[in-house]
């Protein structure tokens, strides 16, 4: 589950996104789950 006010980041393209509002699932982008950044 994607946490509300966390930032995620694809290790593929780079993408970040801010999550708005929690949900189920996990964000996918590139075809592989994106992680927490972590501001590296």
């Amino acid at each position: 589950m994607a946490k509300e006010g966390a930032t995620y980041v694809c290790d593929i393209c780079q993408q970040i996104v801010v999550v708005k509002k929690s949900g189920a699932g996990t964000l996918v982008c590139c075809g592989e789950p994106m992680r927490i950044y972590d501001g590296d």
